[in-house]
């Protein structure tokens, strides 16, 4: 797949570049940032390392991940002549649509709970970014763990503090912060005066978690710390479903051993553009990733079900790698393994 498609195209489906989320539903602004380090979203074997940010809240977890650094590499020449936005809807290839939908969730989130605290910009693609009053901090890597926003990268703290801090337009949807305490290396701030939105950040030199509550925030730090326990371990098959599906630049997934409603996942964030897949409706947990290379795009995807019998298997093998080729399909017990290779003709014929 060349990159040039690669990245126009993923940009368009998702839907999810940060200029229009800011200015269809936020109609804010405020400084730049750009991701330069490694990121750690190879399509290699082991749980991902971003687990180490993700606890279970109420008996269930989620994902969404997006490796900045690698959709940043990727060219986006502005010369190509295609238009058409693309919609999730009509990806009928679980194995596309599904990380695909993951790069929506976890943009739009971000999009939405950035806002207040000005911090935006920091999730900026290459290509979005001006140079006035751009951020030096770089953002790595981009997680949603259960509504929790998780950035990692290179953080200049002092200047997280100043643009939080910084006296907020009345009537504005911003909201000025104070620092009210410290957690473990971090900086806690909450919203400075009464009648602010409920919402909490935390900041580190490596790190900025931005959720609802300090609770959420102290949840997340303490088990990246490894003071709490963390999904992978407390669910051996929720470790299973990231180390086969979730290696990937773009992820999305989750698990419950009562049963795991992923269409839900994808409408969590309010935007109305989700994808069902009737396939996979009784299914305990899902994680399927994107990965992206120069030459062509892999998917990987991991499912766990009570059990699966020959008509479920026959229902996944018809629309799993659908739009791809070199498909492999494997059934352990309840548990489905799936990878596909695509092609650059792919995503443009979606």
């Amino acid at each position: 797949m060349s990159q040039r498609i690669q990245r126009r195209r993923l940009l368009q489906l998702s839907g999810a570049t940060l200029a229009a989320t800011a200015a269809g539903c936020l109609g804010g602004d405020s400084g730049n940032g750009n991701g330069n380090g490694n990121g750690n979203g190879e399509n290699t074997a082991g749980t991902p390392a971003y687990a180490e940010w993700v606890a279970t809240v109420d008996g269930e977890v989620s994902v969404s991940y997006v490796d900045m650094v690698a959709l940043n590499d990727l060219d986006s020449e502005e010369d190509d002549s295609s238009d058409e936005s693309g919609n999730l809807e009509d990806i009928e290839d679980p194995m596309i649509g599904v990380p695909l939908s993951g790069m929506f969730v976890a943009m739009l989130t971000a999009g939405f709970g950035l806002a207040g605290p000005r911090l935006s910009d920091l999730i900026a693609f290459d290509e979005e970014q001006t140079n006035e009053d751009a951020f030096e901090s770089s953002i790595d890597d981009l997680l949603i763990t259960n509504e929790t926003i998780v950035m990692t990268g290179d953080v200049v703290t002092d200047e997280i503090d100043s643009t939080v801090t910084a006296a907020t337009a009345d009537g504005s949807f911003e909201v000025q912060f104070e620092q009210t305490s410290d957690v473990s290396g971090y900086a806690i701030y909450e919203p400075a005066g009464d009648g602010q939105q409920e919402t909490a950040l935390g900041v580190s030199g490596n790190a900025i978690i931005q959720s609802e509550s300090k609770a959420d925030v102290e949840r997340v730090i303490e088990t990246k710390q490894g003071d709490g326990t963390r999904a992978v371990d407390e669910f051996e098959t929720f470790d299973r479903l990231l180390t086969t599906g979730g290696n990937g630049h773009v992820v999305l997934g989750g698990y419950s051993p009562d049963g795991f409603d992923l269409e839900n996942e994808q409408s969590s964030d309010g935007s109305g553009q989700d994808i069902q897949f009737e396939e996979f409706e009784d299914a305990n947990g899902v994680v399927g990733s994107l990965t992206i290379s120069d030459s062509e795009s892999t998917a990987d995807m991991g499912i766990d079900f009570d059990d699966v019998d020959d008509g479920k298997r026959d229902e996944l093998e018809s629309v799993l790698g659908s739009l791809g080729s070199d498909v492999s399909v494997d059934v352990d017990g309840g548990f489905v393994s799936a990878s596909a290779t695509y092609s650059d003709d792919a995503l443009e014929d979606v």
